[in-house]
């Protein structure tokens, strides 16, 4: 999706990126850790082109963007979420959400009923002046304003930064269900799945019972536990769902069509490359698939999360 290679960066006489390479895999979070001062912001503001590289290359979507202007790669699909929240506080919240994905002739549909489920409060504050808002509440705001310009890569810089807990965990649980792809309303469609398959086990005599009963059960469960802590098991259900739907008796009636459209619905969102600089330590570990940490300008460390040992975080990111 995004690779970086040998980016170095001036910015007012003095190299502050030197040759940084990082590769940022299709529907996976990255996140870009340092200590204070070590270029983790200037990378992202690189990738959105409000710095121009010295020499280096950014590849996004197999397209050269290093020297293309930040309008067109916004076009392009790049999301950017700035540190300090960047949106207006006397414009309203509405205005706010609106104002990227006018900017790019995009009408949002779906995705506007998308970010209200994912951050509920924005919608009760509509009317209300960005300024106005908490701390917590402006970044809820800047993140859905980034997505409903729809990005293929949604780029955060220090999403929980100055965030009461509770929020953080929203905002976790937010970004998790877009890399994944998951639908808004999976509780109540997983209901709506449960229902299904009882009928159809009721109605049309499937020939194995047993496995609608295993599923149904499996799927209660996950609506019990939330699907984001167990992806998954959430995917195994999806196939096995489907499995169902393509082997009974049922196949091309009613029955079967109800079935087909609410696993459809579940799949229904595109799944969303996250790149993040970050330093609450718990949250990337949660997070992240993959990482890289700065130290003076270029990448010191990095690999899969599972790599981020308590030794490495002693030597780079440890003040």
């Amino acid at each position: 999706m995004l690779s970086i290679k040998n980016l170095c960066v001036s910015l007012d006489g003095s190299l502050i990126l030197r040759d940084v390479s990082i590769e940022v895999p299709e529907n996976q979070v990255f996140c870009l850790m340092g200590r204070n001062g070590v270029g983790k912001t200037t990378t992202l503001k690189s990738i959105v082109g409000i710095h121009r590289p010295t020499s280096g290359s950014i590849i996004f979507k197999g397209k050269d963007i290093s020297q293309m202007p930040a309008e067109d790669r916004a076009r392009l699909g790049i999301g950017y979420v700035p540190q300090g929240r960047g949106i207006f506080p006397h414009l309203t919240v509405e205005e706010n959400l609106f104002i990227g994905a006018i900017a790019q002739g995009k009408k949002p549909g779906r995705s506007l009923e998308r970010i209200y489920s994912l951050f509920p409060i924005l919608k009760d504050f509509l009317s209300r002046k960005g300024g106005m808002l908490s701390g917590g509440q402006q970044q809820q705001l800047s993140i859905a304003r980034a997505l409903l310009t729809e990005p293929d890569l949604l780029i955060l810089d220090e999403p929980t930064e100055g965030i009461q807990p509770n929020i953080i965990d929203q905002i976790g649980d937010a970004l998790k269900l877009l890399r994944r792809g998951g639908h808004h309303n999976e509780p109540g469609l997983m209901a709506e799945a449960v229902q299904l398959l009882k009928k159809l086990r009721d109605e049309t005599g499937y020939p194995e019972p047993a496995l609608i009963e295993k599923l149904s059960d499996d799927i209660n469960e996950m609506r019990r536990v939330g699907a984001e802590r167990n992806a998954a098991a959430f995917t195994e259900l999806s196939r096995t769902f489907e499995l169902i739907r393509q082997k009974g008796p049922h196949e091309g009636n009613l029955l079967g069509e109800e079935i087909a459209a609410a696993l459809d619905q579940l799949h229904s969102e595109k799944s969303m490359t996250i790149l993040l600089v970050e330093q609450y330590l718990d949250f990337c570990k949660e997070l992240a698939d993959n990482f890289a940490i700065l130290d003076r300008g270029s990448v010191v460390a990095g690999g899969s999360v599972k790599e981020l040992t308590d030794e490495v975080v002693r030597e780079h990111l440890t003040v």
